[in-house]
């Protein structure tokens, strides 16, 4: 093809992600060999066809001998391949069905294996994608609305298999059907003296590539403005289903339907300014071929050629200009692909802040002590602990008091190293734990947390969570020390109850327990509870308290709370201010020591 239909270098910025072709690589290649198939019965077959066909059914040639393949004037010394008078008729009549049957069985097997292959690579980079947001840093969801990352994954995705498979298919396919409409074109023109005349209608393809890159500039950056409403309007949406209770609750029906309309206005308007671009140079370039075809069709009324040869060449005019409008097209839509694309590669080049080390120690059996030294961690510019140091012991059950925004749940965060200190280092046992692998870490880390995450499945195998590999025995055995056991059993469905998105078919105290089943089950040396009682009522919470009571006997636990009822079986007492400790001790020695903790302790027992 000319070197103006082929789209910019930028589509370079695509080959690392042939990668993702590799499982159907073969369904790939034969959908190519399919599509090649079809393109030269289309450039070649179909104006054979009618060069062939239309002379012997409306013409005199059924009464003498077709030349088929003639003995190219001398050229090549085999003789020409002819069908006799008797069978002309026969041949002309079946080689119309056997023509399209050959096309449209190869469109069929094109389309179907490229479906399979490019399915496979929107598998592949959407589980990448999803994968890269496993790794990532906490900070990064702080960020980004999970709304929008959603949109990338389903969304922008597709743009960028529909370059993969969609396009490629087309670069491979489309210069077949060009090259055999424009060997036919030419050898026709070469059998008739002054037929060169004809090949001028050739001449308007050279001027598609003005309209192909003033549109491509246009759609690229109107594509990456529709990609980004498209993630602005997935993350209201995100946002409100999540908050019914919420916007009932304070009357904002009409402000939700307010804002999704607007966002779905400027995605509207995004949308149709996309289509106003890619749609007007089809049209365009049609017109284009028009005019040269009309021009082919004079230059050829000017000679003495056959009707069929006449309506063969022009067949093959169009079928020349075909690939042409489609190889255009495929500028448009690299556009599109390298919009969603940037948009992936956000996530897929996103740093992993904290990565597991390059030859990690083996932390072997937990003990349980705790240590942060000189630690210093703060969220950009906003500083949230100031060289805390702090040892615990195994077994000890440690509070941590204090305002909020003192660095409580901080302190807990760089225990389980969903991030690292800028300063300083927190060790387990001794063993610094950035350089432990992180899944072993916090496989000896158990997390109930204020509101625990109940994923949309059984209770059962929400609490096998906890260790993946226990027994049924198990499992009843650590709802019955939770305090669950007799409201599962007593569930429609009992242990095979769907708890639904994010627990929503339990209350807030049966939520609670399933977590602190699975923390049982989970049986870790070290334990973390953020916040397990605030969000319940008082009956909820005796009972979970008492399960919590059985829970942090033997474990190193640290325990986040306002309500200094759920501390009251903690042997030690962290309190934080501005993201220091400045009180370490007993409930009883603090409250003679420690004006923080004695003012927070009065406002709690005045509340009561």
């Amino acid at each position: 093809m000319p070197r103006y239909c082929i789209p910019e270098l930028r589509v370079k910025r695509f080959f690392p992600y042939y990668a993702y072709l590799r499982p159907a690589l073969g369904h790939f290649i034969a959908a190519i060999i399919c599509g090649a198939i079809y393109g030269v019965s289309s450039g070649l077959g179909v104006p054979f066809l009618l060069k062939t066909v239309l002379p012997v059914l409306f013409g005199d040639d059924k009464h003498r001998a077709l030349v088929l393949v003639p003995n190219w004037h001398g050229w090549v010394d085999w003789p020409p391949l002819t069908i006799s008078p008797e069978y002309v008729l026969a041949f002309a009549v079946a080689l119309l069905p056997t023509v399209f049957a050959i096309r449209v069985s190869a469109e069929f097997a094109n389309k179907y294996l490229l479906s399979f292959a490019g399915l496979r690579v929107l598998e592949g980079v959407r589980v990448a994608v999803f994968s890269r947001l496993q790794e990532l840093h906490l900070d990064y969801f702080r960020r980004h609305k999970a709304g929008d990352l959603i949109s990338r994954i389903m969304v922008d995705t597709n743009h960028v298999k529909t370059v993969i498979v969609d396009i490629a298919n087309d670069f491979m396919i489309q210069p077949f059907t060009f090259v055999s409409a424009i060997g036919f074109i030419g050898y026709e023109c070469f059998k008739y003296p002054g037929m060169e005349r004809f090949l001028i209608a050739l001449a308007a393809i050279p001027a598609v590539v003005v309209p192909v890159r003033i549109f491509g500039k246009k759609l690229l950056y109107k594509s990456e403005q529709m990609l980004s409403r498209t993630g602005g309007l997935s993350a209201l949406l995100a946002e409100s289903l999540q908050s019914p209770r919420e916007i009932r609750a304070y009357n904002l029906e009409a402000n939700e339907r307010r804002r999704f309309s607007e966002l779905v206005r400027g995605l509207f308007r995004s949308q149709m300014k996309m289509v106003k671009y890619e749609k007007m140079l089809s049209p365009l370039i049609e017109f284009l071929s028009a005019v040269s075809i009309s021009i082919a069709v004079y230059q050829a009324a000017q000679l003495d050629i056959s009707q069929g040869d006449a309506v063969a060449l022009i067949g093959a005019l169009y079928f020349a200009y075909e690939p042409v409008k489609k190889l255009s097209g495929i500028h448009n839509r690299i556009k599109s692909g390298l919009a969603g694309l940037t948009r992936l590669e956000e996530v897929l080049n996103a740093p992993v802040e904290v990565a597991d080390p390059a030859v990690p120690v083996e932390l072997g059996k937990v003990r349980g002590e705790v240590s942060l030294d000189a630690v210093t961690f703060a969220y950009g510019a906003d500083s949230v602990l100031s060289d805390v140091s702090v040892k615990v012991h195994p077994g000890e059950v440690v509070a941590l008091v204090g305002p909020s925004g003192a660095g409580k749940s901080t302190f807990v965060n760089l225990v389980l190293r969903f991030y690292d200190p800028q300063q300083g280092t927190v060790h387990v046992d001794g063993t610094d734990v950035r350089k432990v692998r992180q899944a072993e870490l916090r496989e000896a880390i158990a997390l109930v947390s204020q509101e625990p995450i109940l994923f949309n499945d059984t209770i059962y195998n929400n609490i096998l969570l906890g260790r993946r590999d226990a027994t049924r025995e198990a499992v009843e055995q650590a709802a019955e020390q939770a305090g669950a056991r007799d409201f599962i059993e007593a569930q429609p469905g009992g242990w095979d109850a769907v708890v639904g998105e994010r627990g929503g078919q339990l209350s807030g105290g049966q939520r609670q327990r399933v977590a602190i089943a699975r923390a049982f089950l989970k049986n870790s040396p070290i334990l973390i509870l953020d916040e397990a009682t605030s969000a319940l009522d008082a009956e909820s919470e005796a009972v979970v308290q008492q399960a919590l009571e059985k829970l942090v006997r033997g474990k190193t636990t640290f325990i986040i709370a306002h309500r200094f009822s759920t501390i009251r079986f903690a042997t030690r007492i962290l309190v934080f201010d501005k993201g220091r400790v400045v009180a370490d001790g007993p409930h009883a020695a603090l409250l003679e020591s420690c004006p923080l903790y004695r003012t927070l302790y009065a406002r709690q027992m005045a509340g009561t």
